[in-house]
């Protein structure tokens, strides 16, 4: 079944959520979590866009953004990429890190962004690892408290509760851990299509406004990669895409097939070139599953990196 298109235009209000691949966790520590912050703010300098909350658990990630500049697409190739391939490179591994494409929600601004910002703020608690939301370190709310800040554009939220920061403090404070007192379960969201999160009106409003093409960043074209494979391993591109069972051609082909699928190439892509069906091509990626390998996919990552940040 094809997959619906995004639906993204500019200025948009999205919950964004990133999980690792078959619930693997994302984080191995603090480190990890520190860098990926780090990446947030580089993008968020880079896209021009609106943080208003983050929360960042174990397996994955929570984000409330709006896009005056860039495409949410645009914003979250960019992050998730570049996150992947620091935590591949730093753990020396290979394959995907992320469950398939992220999930966003485009949002009622007027109607949804307070109450995103507490349920984003109150995935800890609901997780059972911080009985407040205040004494779990990942997420923003410790900047709508005035701890730590200058990532989150928290003053847009506050000025929702009084012109006063501190007395905004005290009443965002208030909202959010009123919810936690009523014990109050808030799902949103009603099935794995769903999108758009909003009432009729709303929804008539995005119909009119929205661009139902995605823009991806610009990325490697197989021919790019082809001809990485062949600078890196010295094989021709006839032996790599013809059925030449040589030791170095199948070590080439199993980079080409790795790279593809590490900078988000579906495998089925490679059927045509490489003249075999999706089985065999999953199984010759794992002439890479070696010191050797690894070291030359982190070559070809770098390279693909440098590529999609130019």
């Amino acid at each position: 079944m094809a997959r619906p298109p995004r639906i993204q235009f500019l200025d948009a209000l999205y919950h964004v959520i990133v999980r690792g691949n078959q619930q693997q966790a994302i984080f191995s520590g603090d480190a990890d979590r520190m860098a990926y912050l780090e990446l947030l703010n580089r993008y968020k300098k880079k896209c021009g866009f609106i943080l208003y909350a983050y929360v960042l658990m174990n397996n994955h990630v929570h984000l409330l953004v709006e896009t005056p500049e860039a495409p949410i697409s645009k914003i979250m190739q960019m992050l998730n990429f570049t996150y992947a391939q620091y935590f591949n490179r730093k753990y020396g591994k290979v394959g995907h890190l992320f469950q398939g494409r992220y999930k966003s929600f485009l949002c009622d601004r007027d109607q949804y962004l307070l109450s995103l910002v507490r349920y984003i703020h109150l995935n800890p608690v609901r997780a059972k690892i911080a009985n407040e939301p205040h004494v779990y370190r990942w997420s923003s709310h410790g900047e709508y408290m005035g701890k730590n800040g200058g990532m989150v554009d928290v003053d847009r939220v506050l000025r929702l509760f009084s012109e006063n920061k501190a007395l905004a403090r005290r009443l965002y404070s208030r909202f959010v851990n009123g919810a936690l007192r009523e014990g109050r379960d808030e799902s949103y969201y009603k099935g794995i299509e769903q999108q758009i999160l909003g009432d009729e009106k709303f929804i008539e409003k995005v119909a009119k406004a929205v661009e139902r093409t995605e823009e991806p960043i610009r990325k490697p074209s197989i021919e790019t990669l082809l001809k990485e494979v062949e600078r890196l391993t010295g094989v021709k591109r006839e032996e790599i895409i013809t059925r030449s069972r040589s030791a170095q051609a199948v070590f080439a082909r199993g980079l080409l097939i790795g790279a593809w699928r590490e900078s988000g190439g579906r495998i089925a892509h490679l059927q045509s070139i490489l003249k075999r069906d999706i089985s065999t091509l999953s199984k010759s990626s794992r002439a890479v599953d070696s010191s050797e390998g690894r070291e030359s996919m982190k070559k070809i990552m770098k390279r693909l990196y440098s590529l999609i940040q130019a």
